[in-house]
């Protein structure tokens, strides 16, 4: 079985995508809600969004730090991606 290795992005809602646009294939944007699609994983790049202070958002950020700890990918949280943006 191949493993999925491209980028993803989990967001807050869907209306965040293009914020990544360039950045993450359509499929590989992800709702904080809908854990269980990080299953089989293994990006080369997490990219996320502020997924805000329920329950559910900190089983995801637990979720995404183990999958960076096991895939070695780094997060980039979307505030980087403009820092960057702006400074150049």
């Amino acid at each position: 079985m191949a493993q999925n290795t491209e980028p993803i992005a989990v967001v807050y809602g869907f209306h965040q995508t293009r914020m990544f646009t360039g950045l993450v294939k359509p499929e590989n944007v992800i709702p904080f809600r809908l854990i269980h699609l990080l299953k089989g994983r293994k990006p080369s790049v997490i990219y996320r969004t502020g997924l805000g202070k329920s329950a559910p958002a900190w089983r995801m950020l637990a979720e995404l730090e183990g999958l960076a700890w096991e895939t070695g990918a780094p997060i980039i949280h979307e505030r980087q991606l403009r820092e960057e943006t702006t400074t150049q």
